[in-house]
């Protein structure tokens, strides 16, 4: 008889010692622990980036008010929309917890807010214009009640005001939209501003009563009236606008670009360069050609000269046909007032000087048509009489000359450096040289074509070759 077959189970269980559960239980308390952890720094992570980002934007946001404040959004208003615009941005991203965007976009507001509020600080109080350089006898008023006042460097005029110089007065200014004037001897205007369609911005200009000025326009035009025409400059132009008072005469050429000149009765003239028209009464005379600027020859620019080593010097230029004759003048200041020499009819292309005193100089030269139509003058030169000692002593020479700015004020585009050396020593800005004065003064103005911050170089040379340089961070901005 057959036994009954045992059936094999198969074991659904297996045996695990206590040691392994340990373990493995520690294992699984130490992922639990290492993963609360990381959520927690992610936590806390998140909410030290979104602290910061709030701070930046925060901060952004009071320095905004700061340059709005400070009349800042108008004067720099490309800047402003900009800074406000990451401003929003950033907030925007905040609400939504992209912390680190909005990180991003504060950071980018404030650095350009920050520069904003640096360039507001250095640039001077708004106004239509500013004095750069004054010579003798200047004054200004404000308005037509105001008191006369001795005129100063970087003092600001406003619509309204007047300026004045005497038989030795000078004055170089500056206006907002770029234009320089060089304002000569026994000369009154008023500065103003014309107006224009809606939306439009006025032009400066100025109302001459009595006198004569030069002008240089920049990237915009500019406008002169006399008592019986007006004058309107062309961009990147260079004119001349005279008037003459108690004959009811003027005089309105053009040095390079183009002026538009109309007369009281609606007569107009326009004027190409080198070009000139007299007023008499409220008649225009037609355009009459002028003579261009002689090239100076020799001595060499900058040159140096031993008092005591020679009598006399020589000053000789371009003979240019058909001119009867020409104007030279000598002086100590740029400005060319109080000139050493003033003369008119030099008949040949040359004229010596007698060597009595050691000092820097300048001289320029301009050509006279047979009509009697004087051209613009000749680029200056300038040239140097040392005593013996400074000329003996240049070989042992090894010190740099003494460069202290003394100014760097900032007018849109242009930036007008000022500032003392030894007298005799040679200065240049960004390249370009500057006249200086006996006493090693100087003043130059010169016209940058980049935007935002940029460097200004002022580099000083004496006679023995030994150099110092400044460097001076501005800001520009397109006004």
């Amino acid at each position: 008889m057959n036994q009954p077959r045992r059936r094999r189970r198969a074991k659904d269980w297996y045996t695990v010692s206590v040691d392994t559960l340990r373990a493995l239980g520690l294992i699984a308390l130490l992922l639990a622990v290492a993963g609360t952890g990381f959520l927690l720094y992610r936590h806390w992570q998140e909410r030290a980036l979104e602290r910061e980002a709030r701070g930046v934007l925060e901060e952004a946001a009071a320095l905004l008010q700061r340059v709005e404040g400070g009349g800042g959004r108008a004067a720099l208003s490309a800047d402003s929309q900009d800074a406000w615009t990451s401003l929003e941005r950033g907030r925007v991203a905040l609400d939504v917890g992209e912390f680190a965007e909005a990180l991003e976009h504060g950071r980018r507001a404030r650095a350009l807010l920050q520069s904003m509020l640096d360039a507001l600080r250095d640039r001077p109080a708004t106004g239509e214009a500013q004095f750069i350089a004054v010579q003798g006898g200047v004054e200004y008023r404000r308005g037509e009640r105001g008191e006369w006042e001795e005129a100063r460097g970087r003092l600001v005029l406003q619509s309204g005001d007047y300026v004045k110089t005497s038989a030795n007065g000078s004055a170089e200014i500056v206006f907002l939209d770029g234009t320089l004037y060089t304002v000569r001897p026994n000369t009154l205007f008023l500065v103003t501003r014309t107006r224009a369609g809606a939306g439009q911005p006025g032009s400066q200009t100025i109302a001459m009563q009595y006198g004569w000025v030069n002008l240089n326009t920049a990237q915009r035009g500019s406008r002169v009236t006399t008592p019986r025409a007006e004058a309107r400059v062309a961009e990147q132009s260079e004119a001349v606008v005279a008037y003459d008072e108690r004959a009811g005469e003027g005089r309105f050429a053009a040095y390079r670009g183009s002026v538009e000149v109309a007369s009281s009765t609606g007569t107009e003239r326009r004027l190409g360069a080198l070009q000139q028209v007299t007023q008499t009464g409220d008649l225009l005379s037609e355009a009459r050609p002028l003579p261009p600027a002689p090239a100076a020859r020799e001595p060499a620019d900058r040159a140096e000269f031993a008092l005591g080593a020679a009598r006399t010097l020589t000053l000789a230029w371009q003979d240019l046909p058909g001119t009867p004759r020409y104007a030279l003048q000598v002086s100590r200041s740029r400005l060319f007032v109080d000139n050493l020499v003033d003369v008119e009819g030099r008949v040949k292309s040359s004229a010596t000087l007698g060597v009595r005193g050691a000092g820097s100089f300048l001289w320029r030269v301009a050509a006279i048509s047979p009509q009697g139509l004087q051209g613009p003058w000749s680029a200056p030169r300038s040239f140097r009489v040392a005593t013996s000692s400074e000329s003996g002593g240049s070989e042992a020479d090894r010190v740099p000359p003494p460069l202290d700015i003394e100014e760097v004020q900032v007018y849109g585009s242009l930036v007008i450096v000022g500032g003392r050396t030894e007298p005799g020593a040679v200065v240049a800005v960004n390249g370009e040289q500057v006249a200086t004065a006996a006493d090693g003064s100087f003043t130059k103005t010169v016209q940058l074509a980049n935007e935002g911050w940029t460097f200004v170089e002022i580099k000083a040379r004496d006679v023995a070759g030994n150099e110092t340089v400044r460097r001076r961070r501005v800001f520009l901005e397109t006004l």
